[in-house]
């Protein structure tokens, strides 16, 4: 009688390779909706109702946020083409990072990349981001049981927004 094969947990496969390979330590910044910007909330003649892009609470977003440290993956989906407008060059590359499934990501998060030690991989402290991307999709991956085995999170790079600035 042949073996049966079994079924392959891939939130295990996911731990061991964020334990093992390719994994580094970024922030989720979390969105909280329910929670307006008490600075932002005061209208501004000329501001249209949108949150104040230079606002030292929310940092722009218009929202409260809380920043969890975690680990991911980032990947390369597409290549990026550099065109110049009137700010500069931009590239317009599409990267995808993978994390765990107990992350939650929703599509108005941020993910923050934290300047590590080069020796040991451990993020410096006080913490530094490097760069910030903005979650644009955010996808569960489910396994054969219908459970979230992870969550792949298609990521735009901001570089002209304080939203991914700030102290964590």
């Amino acid at each position: 009688m042949p073996k049966k094969l079994s079924f392959v947990n891939i939130r295990k496969e996911i731990d061991l390779l964020i334990d093992s390979v390719g994994f580094s330590w970024v922030a989720l910044r979390s969105v909280n909706l329910n929670l307006p910007c008490v600075e932002c909330t005061k209208v501004i003649d000329g501001n249209f109702d949108q949150p104040n892009p230079d606002c030292p609470n929310c940092l722009g977003i218009g929202y409260a946020w809380v920043d969890k440290i975690i680990k991911g993956f980032r990947v390369q989906y597409a290549p990026g083409f550099d065109f110049k407008s009137n700010l500069g060059i931009i590239n317009t590359q599409s990267q995808v990072y993978i994390l765990r499934y107990d992350n939650m990501p929703k599509n108005i998060d941020y993910i923050l990349e934290l300047d590590l030690h080069e020796n040991t991989g451990e993020p410096k402290q006080p913490f530094k981001i490097k760069r910030n991307f903005k979650i644009q999709s955010a996808f569960p991956q489910r396994g054969d049981r219908g459970r979230i085995e992870f969550w792949r999170c298609f990521v735009e790079e901001r570089n002209f927004d304080k939203a991914g600035e700030g102290i964590l």
